[in-house]
């Protein structure tokens, strides 16, 4: 982690060095907003390439003033008028506060015209909360990425320089050199603008945070005059950060190392804190001694009105899934719970698996089974609750003939979904009559529709691309003029791209839902399983839109080690419905022949990390107060000789492998918190009320 006290402290002995260093020798761009009027940020180097300012607020500062940007789109713009000229030589150096860094929020940078690249021409972007400065060589050579050593801390002034001699280039923090690495060749321009804080697609966020001024020189500033820069403008900000809240807590962590969810990735492998069970200060386990009714919940504390189906209240400060009998319940589940290789010769027939597997699934601690389980489990003698699963759009698009391949969902031309078709509400009212064969059935916990469906960031973009007479190009053009009128087929902005993401799901969502009721009144309706980390996670006016539809939000949940506090913060203000986590896993490399190439999961390296990062998510999730549940990804593993987009080559994203035998460590371990699970929700209720 970044340290200001260990730079500060060295203010006196290096003031000389700071008064002496000629910090302006070279410079071929200078941005501050000392001065800024909001629209035009002026350039004080003599090259005089003034930056346009799109949003963001002027804010002040301890000595100066900053640009702090929304995170939704608000940026800086320089048009290279009069050539930065770099040759084999540059300085970066940039002071930022940011609030939130998603995974590659871009800094500042000139931009590839390559857009789903993520490495810039030159230029700084965030990778799992690490500064990565990245560059771009000359043709035949290879383009150089450094990062930091730890975090950017957030809500904190940090000053990040980057310098490149030729030979090396060295990422520094506050003046202290952080990391460095070899790299030779030009630095190459193409043309395009240079920007600060903005993203470019669905890969590349936007900056939440501030802006205090960036620096660009045609040289590489020497350590001592790094240093420098640091002392000669911290005096502008404040560099104490947050104030540090007391830890209520002292909650032990282990170390499990991941690259991400394969390594073709190219990352390296991280150690990630983790948390466990037994590493809980203060928490003694009960021993699995809840008393429980036949769908897990719990008999042991006051009920509330049984309505013979399962629905939702928010008692306190939490949400609760409120079973039949009217018990409070918390849905722990598995997906894709299906027969396994060679069922007869181990199980004796598919049906003797059904009932050996639902037994041995509550005995761990189960109370139910996630989307697309076998039909045959809800046919034992005492099933597990359910969920059921029907695909308006993927019928839909099919009959329309719009429908592509996409790994892990079904995917629709130009990946546009068909929800603007006029008939799309009336084959949803007919495709729906089925729904009225199990309206009457207390196990199923509620409907799920489709599954992660297409939502890039430019679904507007998309849209408008389409043929004149498509019915979704024309509905995109009409909101686009409605909104804008004459300026309509001006430059769509983040924020214009955001709000069509939710006016597309609000119609889709109005329109299925009304379809459900219409034959099914007593099930709760949860959603279809959003995904997508820019355009719906990061989406207010998307979870404002999704609100009145839903009673439970389905999240298949990926890219974060566990559920993060202040993003169900954000989902809680923005939407108000409890969150049902419907996926989430870890896959190991210790399973022969599993390719573990291909799905969202974590990759770690054994069946115990497996475990171990099964507790941490699980105690995340119970900790926070909007989330009514979760289901692991899944039940078996995907064999080796798998060819789908989404897991060829088979990975070991199963609880059991092929045939139905368990990976006993995280098995085991997942029986230890699936059984705590009420205990430790009142254990955390309780601590973080203190």
């Amino acid at each position: 982690m970044f340290k200001h006290g260990a730079i500060l402290c060295g203010f006196l002995v290096l003031g000389a060095v700071a008064a002496a260093a000629d910090i302006d020798s070279g410079m071929v761009g200078h941005w501050r907003f000392d001065g800024c009027n909001g629209k035009v940020v002026k350039d004080f180097s003599p090259r005089g390439n003034d930056g346009v300012i799109d949003g963001g607020e002027l804010r002040k500062e301890k000595a100066g003033t900053s640009l702090e940007l929304d995170g939704l789109g608000s940026h800086v713009l320089i048009t290279e008028k009069t050539l930065f000229n770099f040759s084999n030589a540059i300085t970066a150096s940039l002071w930022v506060k940011a609030a939130e860094l998603r995974d590659n929020t871009v800094l500042f940078g000139v931009p590839h015209t390559n857009e789903s690249w993520t490495t810039p021409m030159f230029g700084m972007y965030a990778s799992e909360g690490r500064v990565v400065y990245g560059m771009w060589g000359s043709r035949g050579a290879s383009k150089v990425l450094v990062e930091t050593a730890g975090e950017l801390p957030l809500e904190t002034w940090t000053l990040l320089t980057a310098t490149y001699d030729g030979a090396t280039v060295r990422l520094y923090t506050n003046g202290t050199l952080n990391a460095e690495k070899p790299h030779t060749g030009r630095v190459m321009r193409n043309g395009q603008p240079l920007i600060i804080g903005l993203g470019f697609n669905d890969t590349k966020p936007p900056l939440k945070g501030r802006i205090g001024e960036l620096r660009l020189y045609d040289r590489a500033l020497t350590a001592d005059e790094v240093r420098a820069l640091f002392e000669q403008t911290q005096s502008a900000y404040d560099l104490s950060g947050p104030m540090a809240a007391k830890p209520k807590h002292n909650d032990g962590t282990v170390i499990v190392e991941s690259p991400g969810s394969s390594l073709t990735t190219g990352k390296p492998w991280r150690k990630r804190p983790t948390r466990l069970l037994e590493l809980l200060e203060g928490y003694k386990p009960s021993g699995g001694g809840v008393a429980l009714n036949c769908y897990g919940g719990r008999l042991d504390r006051p009920k509330e009105k049984a309505t013979g189906f399962f629905h939702v209240k928010k008692i306190g400060e939490r949400h609760w899934l409120i079973d039949p009998e009217g018990c409070r319940y918390f849905n722990v589940a598995i997906n894709t719970v299906r027969e396994p290789k060679d069922v007869k010769a181990n199980f004796g027939s598919a049906e003797k698996w059904a009932e050996a597997t639902t037994t041995q699934l509550r005995d761990n601690g189960f109370n139910g089974l996630g989307n697309s389980s076998s039909k045959r489990l809800q046919e034992v003698k005492s099933p597990l609750v359910w969920v059921h699963r029907t695909n308006f759009m993927f019928a839909f698009a099919k009959a329309k003939g719009v429908t592509e391949p996409a790994a892990g969902t079904l995917g629709f031309h130009n990946r546009c979904m068909p929800v603007f078709y006029p008939d799309f509400e009336e084959f949803c009212d007919t495709f729906a009559k089925d729904l009225a064969a199990t309206a009457n059935d207390p196990t199923m916990l509620g409907i799920m529709t489709d599954n992660e469906l297409q939502c890039p960031v430019n679904l507007l973009d998309r849209y408008l691309s389409l043929d004149a007479n498509d019915p979704g190009r024309k509905a995109a053009a009409a909101w686009l003029a409605a909104r804008k009128g004459s300026d309509s087929a001006g430059r769509i902005t983040l924020r214009d791209r955001y709000e069509f993401i939710a006016f597309a799901f609000e119609r889709y969502y109005r329109i299925v839902t009304k379809a459900i009721r219409k034959y099914d009144r007593n099930h709760l309706y949860l959603g279809s399983r959003i995904n997508y980390r820019q355009g719906e996670f990061d989406n207010p006016w998307f979870w404002k839109a999704l609100a009145p539809y839903h009673d439970v939000v389905s999240v298949n949940y990926y890219g974060n080690w566990g559920p993060q506090q202040a993003q169900f913060a954000e989902w809680e203000a923005w939407g108000g419905r409890p969150i049902l986590i419907t996926e989430w896993y870890a896959k190991a490399m210790d399973v022969p022949d599993l390719a573990n190439t291909h799905g969202a999961g974590w990759l770690v390296r054994t069946q115990e990390d497996r475990a171990r990062y099964y507790q941490h998510f699980a105690l995340n999730a119970l900790e926070l107060q909007n989330i009514v549940g979760w289901h692991f990804f899944k039940y078996l593993d995907d064999p080796k000789e798998s060819t789908a987009l989404d897991n060829a080559g088979g990975a070991n994203k199963g609880m059991f492998d092929v045939y139905g035998r368990p990976h006993q460590p995280l098995l085991d371990r997942a029986r230890a918190v699936n059984r705590e699970a009420y205990p430790l929700i009142e254990f955390f209720d309780e601590r973080n009320r203190r």
